[in-house]
């Protein structure tokens, strides 16, 4: 029997990940060791308020979408704290270890709570002309209680870096 790698658990929880207003992608990048999941919100911008993005593009569309991303990442391959203004959150594993289920689980747990809040915020941002900025917000501290409370991590827990 196969034993399920990090990436088969990481492809599933994508998969089964279900709102009407959020979509995720999961990206592998086999040769640095990451994964990356893209969260993708949709809003509609029923009074095409001006919205200027990131880089400075101005849009009225009817339809917002706004992007970020999550990065999983082996410690022994990339440095995160060189990356960590790039993401929404840095999730670290070591080696051909990977993490532990109740890790991928928290992660998904804790992502629905990131996304309803989200997309609240995104139309508090839409409606609301005193909310000058939109971002989506994950506090570690929050993900760290929803491995605690996914139950102590044994070493048969791991979810293996896939090997090819």
């Amino acid at each position: 029997m196969k034993k399920v790698t990090l990436l088969d658990e990481l492809a599933e929880q994508v998969a089964a990940f279900d709102d009407a207003n959020a979509t995720l992608v999961l990206n592998w990048d086999q040769q640095h060791h990451v994964f990356e999941i893209t969260i993708d919100l949709i809003a509609q911008n029923k009074v095409a308020q001006t919205i200027l993005d990131a880089t400075g593009v101005s849009s009225t569309d009817k339809k917002i979408e706004f992007e970020d991303q999550l990065l999983i990442y082996d410690t022994k391959r990339l440095d995160g704290a060189a990356y960590q203004t790039d993401y929404l959150a840095m999730i670290p594993f070591t080696g051909k270890q990977g993490l532990a289920k109740q890790q991928v689980t928290a992660i998904f747990t804790y992502l629905e709570e990131v996304v309803d809040n989200g997309l609240s915020d995104l139309m508090t941002f839409l409606n609301d002309d005193a909310v000058p900025t939109f971002q989506l917000k994950w506090d570690n501290v929050a993900y760290q209680a929803q491995v605690a409370a996914n139950g102590t991590i044994q070493a048969s827990d791991y979810l293996p870096y896939p090997r090819f």
